[in-house]
């Protein structure tokens, strides 16, 4: 035995970051929601970045641990306590054996994710351990973790509480804004309705989840009543329908698409759209691609940046 589920939470599942390169055959990539948060947790804990994690949605599970190990948590703050009293995210955390891990409901932001050193010895599915929710495989038995579940974890060793921790807490700010660039039909939109999508202010529908976001705001309609022939999608894309109701496509998104797409989000703005709740608003702002291709690449030295100096710790720890 590990860990025991006592509660499962809102969902709590099984991700890493994606099946990457099934789509052609209509497998949905998947992954975590905010897979900077993921990539974080595992950094922290010198595992591989795409080790799977526990997310946890809105209001998180209840654990206890049958094995001594070594956790990480980053994301939304749902107030963890380890036997009753609040822990750090952002750090290595050593826990024992009938040690119980609780959480509350997310008091800012969506999702949490929990790792563990050296990861959960889960058997990988098409190259993956993303739970895939619609067509029930991956992860634990293909579906969120439920009551008295035992969850395994592969041996950790005791070692105590590590002093280091990433140099910044989680961001529970609300984003003043997502940045886009054009997608391949933004030009079938009037210069009218491009406009009314750059200045509106659209509100995140209670109909949204893994798969999509759907928004609310004024209709953006298209000029030409164009047909599309469906084609690929990506985590971001953002659709049009016929009623000119946006939906931004998320990790669990269908692998293609006959909506015409009016934008992708950015990669960096992914992590943020991903931890806001049903009510909260987007104003989408557009950026070039140069200068998406910048923040992006920015990003990613920081990590490796953080990654070497994590791996350097653990090893003088």
């Amino acid at each position: 035995m590990a860990i025991r589920i006592i509660k499962g939470g809102t969902l709590t599942t099984l991700q890493d970051l994606g099946r990457k390169g099934w789509q052609s055959f209509g497998i949905s990539a998947g992954g975590a929601m905010d897979q900077y948060a993921a990539r974080l947790v595992n950094i922290v804990l010198g595992n591989k970045e795409d080790e799977a994690v526990l997310e946890m949605t809105l209001h998180g599970p209840t654990l206890q641990f049958y094995k001594n190990a070594i956790i990480a948590l980053y994301g939304a703050d749902m107030q963890p306590k380890l036997n009753g009293r609040l822990i750090e995210i952002g750090k290595p955390i050593q826990v024992q054996v009938k040690d119980v891990l609780k959480f509350e409901f997310a008091r800012k932001g969506m999702r949490t994710y929990l790792g563990v050193k050296d990861g959960f010895d889960i058997q990988s599915v098409l190259g993956s351990k993303s739970t895939n929710l619609k067509a029930g495989f991956g992860g634990f038995q293909g579906r969120a973790l439920q009551q008295d579940d035992v969850l395994p974890i592969k041996n950790s060793l005791f070692l105590g509480d590590a002093t280091w921790k990433l140099p910044f807490q989680f961001n529970r700010k609300k984003p003043s804004f997502i940045r886009f660039v054009r997608g391949r039909q933004y030009d079938w939109f009037s210069p009218k309705s491009q406009q009314l999508f750059h200045s509106s202010t659209f509100t995140i529908s209670s109909q949204s989840d893994r798969m999509g976001f759907r928004l609310t705001g004024p209709p953006v309609i298209r000029e030409h009543p164009k047909e599309l022939i469906t084609e690929a999608t990506t985590f971001g894309s953002i659709q049009i329908p016929g009623d000119g109701q946006p939906i931004i496509l998320m990790a669990d998104r269908q692998p293609t698409g006959g909506y015409p797409k009016i934008g992708e989000v950015i990669t960096p703005d992914l992590s943020a759209l991903s931890q806001l709740r049903p009510g909260e608003e987007i104003h989408f702002v557009e950026i070039s691609l140069h200068k998406a291709q910048s923040i992006y690449f920015k990003q990613q030295q920081e990590l490796a940046q953080l990654k070497a100096a994590c791996h350097l710790k653990w090893n003088d720890f």
